[in-house]
């Protein structure tokens, strides 16, 4: 079982001391992407490879809950997680202390998990201040997008994070309906990036990952703008005394995403016959399944509005759609 946040003992300065650190640079790898892109299954897929035993993982939520933590339990030395803040912002110093206390102690790779809200050259300008890369060398960037998001046209923001990322990662391909497949092919055929790989459950081709990452190039030769970090708002529901089916979560999803401006929705509930459910939604799907014995019964909502999703209107949001 892999420790969690109280098993490190967090020193009070952020500086790296080489004398206390192990004498090995450490590998440190960045699995960033979009909200409800499959960040998680991507890291649990990589977890289980064997030269990434016995790692240690930095989990950033964006939202002060960690609902889905159990996840990586088991699959990591230690998963420690920060909560409530985006990792590129007003986390850096939590990170680097996180990050000080590993190189302390053994030499395995560092996994970081970042929000889907961060932005990764923000991130690395934050750990280059730090003085993190005396200790660690960046190994590998990881960036994961919803097919969804490509056929849709990316951002100006998702261009830079796939231009700067070693490998772009691409979920959800079999969401795609029929009619949406031709044009999703043309648009992913366009994407200027060398190396872009299908990731089906988070799953993809691992051989030959390059080795030491060219993110760090990247970001000292870049001389654009950094993208601002988006600053959605999130709400988290305790929902063990709620009750509703999976349908009626799936007929409310849509209307909330159109009035709150809802992106991300995750977490796990308990339906009319006391069964736990777990819950992942996005603006383009809805994804169901049974919960897991340690998951706490919790719905996290992230989007434009979502802090004014209050414990009381989501009850009376799931009351009206169930009936």
């Amino acid at each position: 079982m892999a420790r969690r946040d109280n098993d490190l003992e967090f020193s009070i300065n952020a500086a790296f001391d080489d004398e206390c650190a192990v004498n090995d640079t450490l590998p440190l790898y960045l699995v960033n992407g979009s909200l409800g892109a499959g960040k998680t299954s991507v890291l649990e897929f990589l977890l289980r490879l064997d030269e990434f035993a016995g790692s240690r993982v930095i989990e950033n939520e964006f939202a002060n809950e960690n609902v889905d933590g159990y996840r990586l339990e088991g699959l990591a030395d230690v998963v420690t997680t920060l909560a409530g803040d985006c990792v590129c912002c007003s986390s850096a110093h939590a990170l680097t202390r996180m990050l000080y206390d590993f190189s302390r102690s053994s030499p395995a790779p560092v996994f970081i998990e970042a929000t889907g809200v961060a932005r990764t050259m923000n991130l690395v300008e934050r750990l280059v201040s730090a003085g993190v890369f005396k200790r660690y060398e960046l190994a590998h960037s990881f960036y994961i997008i919803d097919a969804h998001e490509i056929l849709r046209g990316i951002s100006a923001a998702q261009a830079l994070e796939m231009q700067a990322a070693d490998t772009v990662l691409v979920t959800k391909e079999d969401l795609l309906t029929e009619a949406e497949v031709q044009d999703y092919r043309k648009e992913r055929a366009t994407l200027p990036y060398a190396r872009v790989l299908s990731a089906p459950h988070g799953r993809f081709d691992a051989k030959g990952l390059s080795t030491p990452s060219g993110l760090l190039t990247f970001f000292d030769e870049y001389d654009g703008e950094l993208a601002i970090p988006d600053n959605p708002t999130y709400s988290v529901i305790d929902t063990s005394c709620l009750r509703a089916d999976g349908k009626t979560y799936e007929t409310l999803w849509p209307e909330l995403v159109q009035a709150y401006g809802l992106r991300r929705l995750k977490g796990a509930f308990a339906d009319h016959r006391g069964a736990h459910r777990h819950i992942e939604a996005t603006p383009t799907h809805v994804e169901l399944r049974t919960a897991h014995a340690d998951e706490p019964l919790k719905i996290v909502l992230i989007g434009d509005r979502a802090e004014e999703m209050t414990h009381d209107v989501f009850a009376s949001q799931l009351m009206m759609f169930g009936e």
